[in-house]
């Protein structure tokens, strides 16, 4: 039995280092031996018992085992899935899949150095915008920092690299107001008509509307409340909360709106009665405004698919009409919002922006410019 320097017993595999002055702990799993030190017993028996879990539920990898792709799943379902929203994991997963998986999915953890990651941010500054590279750093940046915590590796390469000032901003797809009248034309008869012309009229965001319960709208102040999103993961339907703390917001209805509303209701009850048992959507949402024939929630990619769809039929008669995507409907809501006089501010909060810097920097380049008639108001003072 080991004892320690004043010749106690000590616990079972920790032995009393004399030369070193110092303990160390040990066990085998696997075949493999693992090891720790510790100036004190407590430390050692903490850092032993740490490490036996990390290593028992897989949560630990040796420097020189651990490849990227290894380490982000590890890093993703273990601690960001318990402590961020699943729109963010969505994010995080979707941005990794598409820009760093291909780049240092099979290299090794540890042999990433910080001219590599530096490497990595230039070459995505010329063809990504600065969002897109900022997401990429959170997710480099998180795996190692858990990865130090992990004492997995020593050094986070991540910590020293730059990350490029670009001016490469993906400017928002929207429709004019022809092309708006054409594609409302086009989709009039489509099942999803009411959600394109409800995007167009309130700039809400496509997991917003899909979530939008009859709870959420109150028809006799005339506001739609935002409260939630809707996801798919996992072949799961799943409601998370808003993007942001400011994407909660109510939205003024408009007189369309109500209109649409209260027609969508009608067709929706008697959709229920025409399917009877047939109509089951999952438990929880039952509520749904928007669905598809038998009362399932509607995912993003069949929205896609319906959109992409009535493009096609305007293309093939209007050649030069602009590619539409899901976020076109919000940026045509904001465009026409600005054309017609509403102030940033008001359109921030519609739009539940986090900050007003947000709306100015999207919209910036449709906002009148005043400077010559702001300025001609001063012009009384020296009358």
């Amino acid at each position: 039995m080991a004892l320690d320097k004043n010749g106690k017993p000590l616990p079972k595999g920790i032995t009393y280092r004399s030369k070193e002055n110092r303990y160390m702990g040990r066990f085998m799993y696997h075949g493999e031996s693992f090891t720790v030190y510790g100036k004190t017993l407590r430390e050692t028996q903490k850092a032993l018992n740490d490490l036996k879990y990390k290593v028992e539920n897989h949560i630990y990898f040796k420097e020189s085992s651990v490849t990227f792709n290894a380490w982000f799943e590890i890093w993703i379902n273990e601690y960001k899935k318990p402590s961020v929203k699943a729109g963010t994991i969505e994010v995080y997963k979707n941005s990794y899949n598409a820009y760093i998986k291909n780049c240092f999915g099979t290299k090794q953890l540890r042999d990433i150095r910080t001219d590599h990651i530096q490497s990595f941010y230039n070459q995505m500054a010329k063809l990504y915008s600065h969002n897109t590279l900022e997401i990429c750093r959170a997710i480099l940046n998180g795996m190692y920092t858990q990865a130090i915590r992990n004492e997995m590796i020593q050094k986070n390469p991540v910590s020293n690299a730059v990350l490029p000032r670009n001016n490469k901003r993906q400017s928002a797809s929207v429709m004019s107001e022809e092309e708006q009248k054409i594609f409302l034309t086009y989709a009039k008869d489509t099942r999803y008509y009411p959600i394109y012309e409800l995007a167009l009229s309130t700039g809400m965001r496509s997991g917003e509307l899909r979530g939008l319960q009859w709870t959420d709208i109150d028809f006799q102040e005339k506001i739609i409340h935002v409260t939630h999103t809707l996801l798919y993961r996992e072949h799961t339907f799943i409601f998370d909360s808003p993007k942001t703390a400011s994407s909660e917001r109510d939205i003024p209805m408009l007189d369309n709106v109500y209109h649409l509303l209260k027609r969508q209701q009608k067709e929706q009850l008697k959709e229920r009665l025409e399917f009877g048992t047939s109509w089951d959507p999952p438990k929880g949402f039952e509520n749904l405004v928007f669905t598809n024939p038998k009362g399932n929630p509607i995912t993003r990619d069949r929205l896609k698919r319906c959109t992409d769809k009535i493009l096609k039929k305007i293309q093939h008669d209007y050649p030069l009409f602009p590619h539409v995507t899901p976020h076109t409907f919000r940026h045509t809501f904001a465009t026409r919002s600005i054309e017609r006089g509403i102030p940033p501010k008001v359109l921030q909060t519609i739009l539940g922006h986090s900050d007003l810097a947000t709306t100015m920097d999207t919209y910036a380049h449709v906002l009148p410019d005043t400077k010559t008639s702001e300025m001609k108001k001063l012009a009384e003072l020296f009358h």
